[in-house]
Formats: C-alpha cells, structure tokens, sequence
C-alpha cells in the first residue's frame, strides 16, 4: 500500500511539473515529518537539482533541532537549500502593529510563504505545499500562509499516514517522533492547540468521511473539538466570496 501511494504522488509531482512547464518544486523545509515526507518523494520523482529546500527559522522561537534537522535532510536529499532567518524582515513588519500573538504567529507563516513564493518565481518552479489532510480538514493552517501552495502532494495523506510513509521512506527517527509543531510562537505544538493527539483526531476525522460514525469509541468532547475546528476554520477552504452585479 505504501509502495503504490509513493508511486501515485511521485506521478502527481511529475505531472505537475510537466503541465505547468515548471522546472522544478520549492518547498519550505521546516525539520518535520509533512516536509521531510514531500521534500523526500520530490527528488525520488523529480532529481535533487530540481527540488529547493528553504528553511525558514525564526530566531527565539524555532527549536535550534528543527533547523537542524531540516539542514540534515536537505543534505542527506543533495538538494539546494537556503537559510532565511525571519526575524529581522518580522521585526521591521510589526514595528507599528499591536501586539496579538496569534496574529503575529500568522504573519510568520504568511512572510515564510512570501519567502517561497519569491524563489519559486525567480526559478520558475512551483511551491509544494506541506499540508497534510488533518490539517486540511480541521483547517489547521494558517490562511494565506502555509496552507497557501501550487500543489499539495500530501493532501490526502493523514498525519498518522504521513508518519507511516515517512518510515517507509526511511526518514530518521527523531524527525517522524518529533510533535508537530507549527512554530509560530515558543513552544507551540500542534496538538497543544488542536486538544488532542492526532491519532484521535484522525480516528474521528476517518469515521466522519467514511459515514460510518460510532460515538461511542470517542470521548464526546473530543468529537466536539473537532467539529468546532472543522466548522471555525470551514472559511480557509473557501475563495473570497465575489459581489455579483
């Protein structure tokens, strides 16, 4: 099964790439498992030179692992990378704004995803997104920001898949292990946000798209958190609504 789902979206990279006549991916390397997963089957399908890695730390708040992580996979792929440190462009962009954490956690994925939209376009390459379907459907991302992407290779791959494909293709460990964290601010992780792991969240998001719901195999309250995220968030999947004359 892992072999055939590999296979399928190293066929979606070359595909895309083919019909939109780019030569080649940029994809924000961020030293977790959904980067790791993309960046790894990108040069399986494609080659290294046509994969661009751009880590994209912010200094105080990305866990000094992270970068290191993300600088040894790029390596280990032989892919082209570069080091943006988001500080300073942050720093400057919020000198007259107030102080609001979640929306100054969003501004960084919103810079990090200007930062990549900016090589894509000087090499002609397209941004892989690293959504997973988890975060597709609880709208865990940020709009605008890393949800925003020209293709989206891992989309219909949950986190508790991508962790298995990950094995598959044989990424280290401490990276598949490692929680998911977005980063935006000290210490965050995602399931800290989200309430609950993402092996519960999966199991109910599952059942729901399957229609074949069993309550009982859930606390309620973890059934209510992931339709509050899924209705809260429904907006992110959404094109701006037009004022039709």
């Amino acid at each position: 099964m892992l072999e055939q789902i590999s296979k399928t979206i190293q066929n979606f990279f070359i595909y895309e790439i083919q019909k939109r006549r780019a030569t080649g991916v940029v994809i924000g390397v961020s030293g977790g498992v959904d980067s790791s997963v993309v960046a790894t089957l990108a040069v399986k399908s494609l080659s290294p030179t046509s994969v661009m890695g751009i880590i994209l730390p912010e200094e105080g708040v990305t866990p000094k692992e992270d970068v290191e992580d993300a600088l040894d996979l790029a390596n280990q792929l032989f892919i082209p990378y570069k080091v943006i440190d988001i500080s300073k462009i942050k720093h400057e962009m919020t000198k007259e704004l107030p102080l609001d954490k979640m929306a100054q956690g969003n501004l960084s994925a919103r810079i990090r995803m200007c930062i990549l939209y900016f090589f894509a376009s000087t090499k002609k390459m397209l941004v892989a997104g690293t959504t997973d379907k988890s975060e597709l459907k609880l709208g865990y991302y940020t709009k605008y920001g890393d949800g925003s992407a020209d293709i989206l290779p891992i989309a219909d791959l949950y986190k508790t898949q991508v962790r298995e494909m990950a094995q598959y293709l044989a990424i280290p460990d401490r990276i598949i292990k490692k929680d998911s964290r977005p980063g935006l601010w000290i210490e965050h992780t995602a399931e800290g946000e989200i309430g609950l792991s993402f092996a519960v969240a999966d199991g109910i998001l599952k059942d729901l798209e399957n229609e074949n719901f069993d309550g009982s195999k859930y606390l309620d309250k973890d059934v209510k958190r992931i339709h509050e995220l899924m209705q809260k968030n429904i907006h992110k999947s959404e094109m701006p609504t037009i004022c039709k004359i």
